[in-house]
């Protein structure tokens, strides 16, 4: 989270809406996953990866390159490790996915203060037939 991005709040409210983001962000609600981890949860690279665009996610750490790794022409890693240090490393929630997060958790805080259990009485002063007289 070193780089700040301003908060548009129409962006999170349309990404708040987005089934994706908010299995994401559960997902990671408790700690940083691996991308394979994240596709064991069920989730696709094109889920990971809209995460990722819409800075709802981030890596954790960057994958640290190899000196002696050698390139083809295109710039793409010769070895196979590449997509292995991919799928491997870890994503976090960022300050939108925290934001995102934190209304989700915010919004099951209010149902919950507002549900009643339907056999509940409600009576503002409940007292036993026996106590009045």
């Amino acid at each position: 989270m070193s780089e700040r991005y301003p908060m548009d709040m129409i962006a999170i409210t349309k990404l708040m809406t987005t089934p994706v983001i908010i299995r994401i962000v559960t997902v990671l609600d408790v700690t940083s996953l691996s991308i394979l981890e994240l596709l064991e949860y069920g989730l696709s690279l094109n889920d990971i990866n809209y995460s990722l665009e819409n800075r709802v996610i981030s890596f954790d750490k960057p994958t640290k390159q190899l000196n002696s790794e050698k390139f083809s022409a295109l710039g793409i890693p010769i070895m196979g490790d590449y997509y292995y240090n991919l799928l491997k490393s870890k994503v976090k929630l960022t300050e939108v996915g925290l934001y995102i997060l934190e209304s989700i958790k915010g919004d099951q805080l209010w149902y919950r203060s507002f549900s009643v259990p339907y056999d509940q009485s409600i009576d503002p002063n409940p007292r036993q037939v026996s106590e009045i007289g």
